[in-house]
This record gives C-alpha cells, structure tokens and sequence, in this order.
C-alpha cells in the first residue's frame, strides 16, 4: 500500500532525494527509484509496498536464512516484499525481486522479457494483524528476507518495534547497501543480520550486481556490529566471477579485522539462474575457501548449498570440539553447557547466541 516515506528531503523543482539505501536516489515528479518501490508523488517520496507482502508469510528454519549462530534451532517467521536495490545477473529470488509494484500497493508487474505478461497479487497486512499471526504461530523471530528488505524500511521498522513488545526478535537477511540514516533506526530494533557480501571487487558490484561500489555494503556491517547487532556473511561463490583465492582470503581478513573473528561467515554454492550460465560451483572450491577463512583466524566458517563433511557444523573456538553438528538444517549433536560453553572444555563460545531446540522440524511451510 502507498504511505509518505521517511528519510527523504525535498531539492528544487519537487525533485526529492531518497536516504533509504546507497543508491540516494534523486526524482522528479512520477519518477520511481531505482529499487521501483519509491516514488516522487507530487514533490513527497512514497513507498508502495508499505503492508505489501507476497504472501501471509512462511516458517523457516533460522538456519535456512542462514543464521548459524544466532538462535540455532529457532524457528523464523519470514516475510518478503516484491522489488530489490540491486539487479544481480545471478538472483535465486529474481521472480520477486525484479518485480514492480503498482502504485497502489496491490499488485505486482514484470517488465523483464522473462516474465512479459505475467503479474502478482499481493497480500496487504498491517504491523498489528502481522504481530498476532506470528504471536499464533509460536515463532519467536521474523525474518524480513527473500526480497530486499532495507527498501521496505519504513515497514520493517515499524514491524520490529511492535514485535519487541511481544519479546519476538528480528532478523534481516539482506544485501546491506544501506545509509548511516536508515542505520541509526535500524540498529534501534533489529536483532541480527545476514548480510550477502557478493563478492570483494567492486568490479563484481558494477558488472554482476548493477551497484557501483562495495564500499557501501561493508560499512553497513561494520555499523551494526559496532551498533551490537549479530551479523553473520554470506559470500556465494559463482566460478571464473569470485572465485579467486586471493579474493576470498582478502574477504576473510577483512571480516577478522573490521568484524571480529567470532563474525561467522557462510560460503555458498551457486547455481546457473536467471541471466547467468556459468557452470555450479565446485565442492574443491567450497573446501578451499574454506580453509583459508581457517588460516585467516576465523571461528566460525560454513559451507551451504552443498553437502559438506565439516561445513554445516560449529566448533569451538578454543580446543575444537564439536559443539554443534548439523545435517541441513537439522542437529545431529549437541555438546553445550549452559548455553553457549563448550562441553569440552568449558569455555564460552564467543559469537554464539540463543537457544536450542534439537527436536525442531527442518521443513519450512506456507502459511
């Protein structure tokens, strides 16, 4: 639905400048951002998809956002928009995320050759119905995901601060191209993040992703990290685009310097989607990767997307003990005390957070 946005200011001519993400969109009357969700409506910035969801929702496993670290064995609300910031040549969601809204919130349109004539019907909620259907469902986060969520701000935040009251948690799941504006409400109610750092050039940014710079998206997590959200990475590994082992080291130092080594960081497996062709990643590559995040001091490294012998696991930092072993999404052994000490050795795992709950479904399902 269209609602007066924030973090905007008004230029000469009713041209207004958009605050929301990196893009800093500036629009002239009837002009829509870059993300298609924003638009200048008589010299005010609306968003469209306030209450706009593609469906009433779904419950995910935490670790299906991925979040291995944060809660292991939750169950998440998720919700997603229609619309995304980025045009990334390899999207798994692009059926959603390159989707345009109509200008009053209700339905979605394609303006992609690959979806010519086909539209969407969206589903309209307010925060407070929302609250009560996830209260019903007995999940105790939500995840704002599958689209772009840091477009749907004004949404999200107003969701996250309403499900603080009921004592549920909030999760994005997110690019992270966002502002030191939209951040400082951000940090305010959000709990964790997953962000998808797609590669460590902007040379990727620009040629895949349709951004001009990967600058943006590391300072996001480095303001919330230092504003005490849970972050953990994500970098899906696509070969001849960022599969380079220099590249993947120089990402490892980074995250152990400006994150902190307890940062988890999850490789994922790509696979040929929408507008890119190149061949699915290798497991030697997915090995590979990381053991060099191991080299680099990080605790915490997961492989997804693919079957892996350690990736899917957690271990302590201190002596190495499995603390944590996982099929999918699915514990196969658990070996804590108190929460977050391992069994082994006592110590407190730094960088684990939450509760635990071996005997969850690992099947997510529609609501």
């Amino acid at each position: 639905m269209k609602k007066e946005a924030v973090l905007w200011e008004s230029l000469d001519s009713n041209k207004v400048k958009c605050k929301v993400c990196a893009w800093r969109c500036e629009r002239t009357p009837g002009q829509r951002g870059f993300c298609r969700t924003r638009m200048n409506i008589d010299g005010k910035m609306y968003t469209l998809i306030y209450g706009s969801m593609i469906s009433r929702g779904s419950l995910d496993p935490i670790e299906k956002k991925p979040l291995y670290n944060f809660w292991p064995g939750a169950t998440a609300y998720s919700i997603a928009s229609i619309g995304c910031n980025f045009r990334c040549k390899h999207c798994q969601n692009w059926n959603i995320s390159q989707c345009t809204i109509s200008e009053d919130g209700k339905n979605g349109f394609y303006e992609i050759a690959e979806c010519e004539g086909r539209g969407m019907k969206m589903y309209e909620t307010t925060p407070e119905k929302l609250i009560k259907d996830v209260v019903k469902s007995g999940a105790k986060t939500i995840a704002y995901t599958y689209n772009e969520p840091l477009i749907w701000h004004e949404y999200i935040v107003d969701v996250a601060k309403l499900a603080h009251e009921h004592n549920i948690l909030n999760i994005l799941v997110t690019n992270g191209y966002s502002t030191p504006e939209a951040d400082q409400e951000l940090v305010k109610c959000m709990d964790a993040a997953n962000v998808d750092v797609k590669a460590f050039t902007d040379k990727f940014y620009k040629e895949v992703c349709g951004v001009q710079s990967l600058q943006p998206v590391l300072d996001t997590c480095v303001r919330w990290k230092n504003a005490g959200m849970h972050v953990e990475i994500t970098n899906l590994i696509i070969p001849n685009k960022n599969d380079d082992i220099n590249e993947i080291r120089a990402l490892s130092k980074w995250i152990k310097e400006d994150l902190g080594p307890e940062t988890p960081l999850h490789f994922s497996a790509y696979y040929p989607t929408f507008r890119m062709d190149e061949p699915r990643t290798s497991s030697d590559i997915l090995e590979k990767a990381y053991d060099i995040a191991g080299e680099e001091g990080l605790y915490y490294i997961y492989v997804g997307n693919m079957r892996s012998k350690q990736g899917g696991n957690t271990y302590c930092p201190s002596c190495g003990n499995l603390v944590i072993g996982r099929v999918g999404y699915s514990f196969t052994s658990l070996d804590l005390k108190d929460g977050n000490k391992c069994g082994k050795c006592g110590k407190y795992l730094p960088g684990l957070i939450g509760i635990y709950n071996p005997n969850k479904s690992s099947r997510g399902f529609f609501l």
